[in-house]
């Protein structure tokens, strides 16, 4: 149920001084709610081993590499493939930690404030704080152009081999 306003002009801008004065309140609170978590994110990073435990990396609040060690010696073992596919499983799992804190500490500001629920919550920059998604690892982009490029061989072999 709406309150009633009050009769005549002055109770309109009354009215309405007062929405605006919670409007300030609430936003000078989100704004001092994003300095801290921002804050808080600049301080985050996390350290993760390889399943295979060959390598630990640590990376920053943006999933950015700041560390990397090779643990003990299996790493010298390793192919090439089969190192780099440790360090980035690692990596990846320390910037799926990174994103996670950072929708901790920001989730709350994405929502419409109490006081007064017309005013979005802060368009937050997610990729500001934890990097690009990652992307999707798929084995059929190369499949695809070879099928693709086989599919255009068979084609020209069908018509005589002329175009």
């Amino acid at each position: 149920m709406t309150q009633e306003p009050e009769s005549g002009p002055d109770g309109y801008a009354e009215q309405l001084e007062r929405r605006l004065a919670r409007a300030r309140t609430e936003l000078a609170a989100a704004e001092r709610d994003a300095a801290r978590a921002e804050a808080d994110m600049g301080d985050f990073s996390a350290a993760t081993v390889s399943k295979d435990g060959s390598v630990e990396v640590t990376v920053g609040p943006r999933g950015e590499l700041s560390d990397l060690r090779f643990l003990g010696d299996k790493f010298r073992a390793m192919s090439s493939a089969e190192l780099g596919a440790a360090i980035i499983e690692a990596v990846e799992a320390g910037r799926e930690q990174a994103r996670r804190e950072a929708a901790r500490q920001f989730r709350p500001l994405d929502a419409p404030g109490p006081q007064v629920p017309e005013l979005a919550g802060l368009d937050i920059d997610w990729a500001r704080f934890v990097g690009p998604p990652a992307p999707a690892r798929s084995g059929s982009v190369r499949p695809a152009a070879r099928t693709r490029l086989h599919d255009e061989i068979a084609d020209d072999e069908e018509d005589g081999g002329t175009r």
